[in-house]
């Protein structure tokens, strides 16, 4: 016993002892790959509750399966710590587990999905999903989840992907050359998810909302070169319809209508942002430039109809229509305008046909304008994007798992030049 004491003592003091080897209960522990483990599924595998899994920087040709709550994914490098897919793959990292964190790494080539937080398997613990649940409420949620400085790119789905979940930070992260988004959160109320500092471009759409209710913030992000720049939506394809109560606050939202990004399956293209049959949105101090339909648009979807959203406060320039309403209807159903910077909108003195401060004038409905367009482009050939910034040693947290978070005093965000 002595002597297996003594030679513990003489490996812990040159470094050779990871705390991934250590036993005992529900305590901080680190795993280090390759160190302790060859692949990161193995390390997941291994993992307790409060473990850190910090991965060495290399290329991890691994579909990675998380099912223990409270643990960290950490790469040392983000642009060194590669999962590819080989477009062989379908996820990246998918979890399944309440407060999981991902951070410092990047995911890409997979058929499906970079990173997906899917809360339906998490509810259901596997035994199956009943279809009368509305899983995205109540308990029947995933809880917990963050994404911090990681890269997803060339994935055959979306980027991030978080479903059924609430409580969720994604902040820091970039998502390129995706076929349907970049940054997706679906079915959820409420959600409480903020989705801080990063970038969408090259996707069909950057940031799309499916019945994402409730606690939404997207915010100090730019959207770019994407066919789509932000959309909240409702869609009967998804439970919780209609989407409500989202804030799109402080985004740099440019030239989304990119022929070289991939196309969105219903066809529309040149929008910044788009709120499609979603409810009293809230849109505020963004700057919103350079678009072939519209800057930012209310429209009818399926058989939804924008209602109660508040539009206030952007700066619009070199949009064919800066401001948009197309309903096919001449009630502004709640919808408002004010404060913003534009030249043109549909229908014409927007702010005075849909006021904010009272009945509006009477207005005549416009139907949208029909743009075909571009051709798709196949994801797996768009180009990688740029080295991203690691994240900063002293953001990375000791305790592991997603962590509280600090909601977004949405008054001190301004409009970003």
């Amino acid at each position: 016993m002595r002597l297996i004491t003594s030679i513990s003592m003489v490996f812990m003091s040159i470094g050779l002892v990871s705390c991934g080897i250590d036993g005992g209960g529900d305590a901080e522990r680190r795993i280090l790959v390759p160190g302790d483990y060859a692949t990161i599924s193995a390390a997941v595998k291994s993992a307790r509750p409060g473990t850190t899994i910090e991965i060495g920087p290399g290329t991890y040709h691994e579909a990675i399966e998380v099912k223990t709550e409270r643990i960290t994914i950490r790469g040392t490098d983000r642009n060194g710590v590669i999962l590819d897919g080989k477009f062989n793959l379908p996820n990246g990292i998918s979890v399944v587990s309440n407060n999981v964190a991902i951070e410092n790494l990047t995911v890409r080539n997979y058929l499906q999905n970079g990173i997906v937080f899917n809360g339906i398997s998490a509810a259901s613990k596997g035994r199956g999903v009943d279809p009368a649940t509305d899983y995205g409420t109540g308990d029947d949620v995933l809880q917990g989840y963050r994404a911090s400085y990681v890269t997803t790119h060339n994935n055959g789905l979306y980027g991030i992907y978080a479903f059924a979940a609430k409580g969720g930070l994604v902040e820091h992260s970039l998502a390129s050359g995706h076929p349907d988004s970049g940054f997706y959160v679906g079915q959820c109320q409420p959600c409480d998810v903020t989705l801080d500092n990063n970038i969408a471009e090259n996707n069909a759409i950057g940031y799309f909302g499916t019945n994402a209710s409730g606690g939404v913030v997207v915010a100090r992000s730019i959207f770019r070169n994407n066919r789509l720049g932000i959309a909240p939506n409702s869609q009967e394809m998804e439970r919780l319809a209609p989407q409500a109560e989202a804030i799109v606050v402080g985004n740099v939202v440019t030239n989304n209508d990119s022929p070289d990004a991939p196309a969105i399956s219903y066809g529309y293209f040149g929008g910044g942002i788009a709120v499609g049959g979603g409810t009293k949105n809230t849109i505020i101090r963004n700057r919103v430039e350079g678009h072939s339909r519209a800057g930012i648009e209310l429209l009818l979807f399926g058989p939804f109809l924008p209602q109660f959203n508040r539009v206030e406060g952007n700066v619009l320039l070199n949009n064919a229509i800066d401001l948009a309403y197309h309903t096919e209807k001449n009630d502004p159903e709640g919808n408002c305008f004010t404060g913003n910077s534009f030249t043109v909108s549909q229908p014409n003195d927007i702010e005075k046909a849909l006021s904010c401060d009272g009945p509006g004038a009477t207005f005549q409905s416009v139907n949208p304008p029909i743009i075909k367009a571009p051709p798709t482009v196949d994801y797996r050939t768009i180009a990688s994007p740029a080295k991203q910034q690691s994240m900063p040693v002293s953001q990375q947290r000791d305790a592991a798992g997603a962590g509280t978070f600090t909601a977004l005093d949405i008054a001190s965000i301004g409009l970003p030049s």
